[in-house]
C-alpha cells in the first residue's frame, strides 16, 4: 500500500462472550468475501480490557473503491445468508455498531 491516502472504515461493536467462537468463524468467511471483491485488508481486534468489544477495520484505496467493493459484496449471493447468520449472534436490538470512516494521509 505504501504511503499516500487510504480510505478506512472502522466498526466497533459488542459480541456476547458466549458467542465469540461463532463470531470469529463468521468473520473469517466474511473477510474472504471482502478480499475476493477487492478490499485491501481486513483487521479484527478484540478489546484488551473488555473481551466482548470488537473493532473491525476495512481498508480501501479511496471512497470510490469502498463503494465499488460494498456494491459487489451486496450483490454476492453468499452474503445474504451470512448476514442472517451474523445477526443470529445477537438478540433483537442488541447489535448496535459504531461506524466511522477515515482517510490515511501519510
Amino acid at each position: 500500500m505504501g504511503s499516500g491516502s487510504l480510505f478506512v472504515v472502522v466498526y466497533r461493536y459488542q459480541v456476547p462472550v458466549e458467542r465469540m467462537k461463532r463470531y470469529v468463524q463468521f468473520e473469517k468467511q466474511a473477510t474472504q468475501i471482502y478480499m475476493e471483491h477487492g478490499c485491501l485488508g481486513v483487521e479484527i481486534y478484540r478489546d484488551a480490557k473488555d473481551p466482548g468489544y470488537w473493532m473491525e477495520i476495512n481498508k480501501f484505496k479511496d471512497k470510490r473503491h469502498y463503494q465499488e467493493v460494498v456494491t459487489a459484496i451486496q450483490n454476492d449471493s453468499r452474503i445474504s445468508q451470512m448476514t442472517k447468520e451474523f445477526m443470529s449472534l445477537f438478540e433483537p436490538g442488541e447489535y448496535k455498531p459504531e461506524k466511522r470512516a477515515y482517510f490515511r494521509m501519510i
